[in-house]
Parts: structure tokens; C-alpha cells; sequence
């Protein structure tokens, strides 16, 4: 046994020669080295946080996370939630939560479907309103300009994807002169048609007209963000 110089401190093997030790590669090295990485620590933030609305608090560490069976479908959820761009990956979990469906499913488009349905129907507004602002921020600072101009740079296309993952909001762009001006002058018939139906005009209208505080906090922000 002495002759056994070195050993894998993640999967314990031992070797002979170093050679071979420096060669060697395992599943829990690579476990190890997903951890480490941002990803991997966005989905412990998340594992936690899922953990936190089962109620299940004590089992949050990170060596309770790389040996659950769970840690690969975590790992997949951050990979999914960055293709997607979701608006809210807490209120996601929390809903997935709330309807029982298991990790490995959060990844489905009928799971995915059902939080963009959920995320326009039953999300605050207030949050809506949180999300848009933040995304408005980030394409804003990304070009360089002042928010009150983030329609004089967006393309249609643009504002139809963010419309699909639900990162902008009619909270905001029904109450925006220069959205309507974009909406008007910036797009094709074919692009407005795709745009209503995405925003369903009337649905919002009796939205505004039943909850008109939070119809004024949205007034006021586009007129704070002079939109």
C-alpha cells in the first residue's frame, strides 16, 4: 500500500506514479469544478431557495447540494433561465413549488408556459412594473443613453421578444406616449398584429380601469422614467 503516492481527494483513487495521478479525471472533480463555477452558484442559490419554500432550511449547505440528486437539474435550470432570460427566477420556483412539479420538469415548455401565464395574470403589479424598469436599465446602459429614449433604439423584433418572456410590461408601454409613437410610426402591419396579441389591449384596459392605484404608480413611473 505504501507504493500508493498519490490520491484523488475528491473520488479517494489512489495511483503509483504521478503521471497517471496528473491524467486522472472523474465525475466528482468535474462536480466539484461545476460548483465552483457561477453557475454552479447560481443553482445553489437557487437549490436553497427552493429549499426555503419546501420549508426544508437545514439541508441548504453546499455539500448537502453537490450530493443531492437534484445538483445536475439545478445546474440545467441556471442554463435554461439564462437562454430564456426569466424575469423573476424566484417567483419561478416559488410557483413550481406551489403546483408540486419537480426540478426535473422546470424545464418543460408546459412548466414554462404556465409561469408566463401566471407571471401576467397573478404577478403584482408592482413587480411587473420592477421587472420592466430593470430591463428597460439594461438595454438602456448597454447602448449608452438615457432611459427616456430606449424606443428611438429598440427594433420591433426586440420589443416582441421581450414581450414573450414577459420582461417588459403593458403596465408600462399602455401608458407610454412614446411607446405608442414607436407602436404607430416604428412597426409594420404584421408587427402590430403580433404585438396585440401578445399584449391583449382589452384584457389590460379592464385590468387599468379595476385596480386604479396601482394604474397610477404605473403612470408615475413612466412619467419619472419620461416615457
Amino acid at each position: 500500500m505504501g507504493d500508493y503516492l498519490y490520491r484523488c481527494d475528491y473520488c479517494l483513487a489512489r495511483f503509483k506514479s504521478e503521471k497517471r495521478f496528473m491524467k486522472h479525471h472523474c465525475k466528482e472533480m468535474d462536480k466539484e469544478s461545476t460548483f465552483k463555477s457561477l453557475e454552479g452558484q447560481a443553482a445553489h442559490l437557487f437549490y436553497k431557495a427552493w429549499m426555503k419554500h419546501k420549508h426544508h432550511t437545514t439541508t441548504t449547505y453546499a455539500d448537502s447540494f453537490k450530493q443531492s440528486q437534484y445538483f445536475n437539474q439545478f445546474v440545467k435550470f441556471v442554463e435554461f433561465a439564462q437562454k430564456v432570460h426569466l424575469p423573476d427566477p424566484n417567483s419561478f420556483i416559488e410557483l413550481m413549488v406551489k403546483h408540486k412539479i419537480d426540478p426535473k420538469f422546470w424545464t418543460h415548455p408546459d412548466a414554462y408556459g404556465k409561469y408566463l401565464e401566471w407571471v401576467t395574470r397573478i404577478l403584482p403589479a408592482k413587480k411587473l412594473i420592477e421587472i420592466t424598469v430593470n430591463t428597460l436599465y439594461d438595454i438602456t446602459d448597454e447602448q449608452e443613453i438615457n432611459v427616456r429614449d430606449v424606443f428611438t433604439i429598440v427594433a420591433p423584433n426586440d420589443v416582441i421578444q421581450l414581450l414573450q418572456q414577459r420582461r417588459i410590461s403593458p403596465w408600462i408601454l399602455l401608458n407610454s406616449k412614446k411607446f405608442a409613437a414607436f407602436f404607430r410610426d416604428n412597426t409594420n402591419s404584421e408587427e402590430r398584429v403580433i404585438m396585440e396579441s401578445i399584449i391583449n389591449p382589452e384584457y389590460w384596459t379592464k385590468r387599468f380601469e379595476a385596480h386604479p392605484d396601482d394604474l397610477k404608480y404605473a403612470k408615475d413611473c413612466v412619467a419619472a422614467l419620461e416615457l
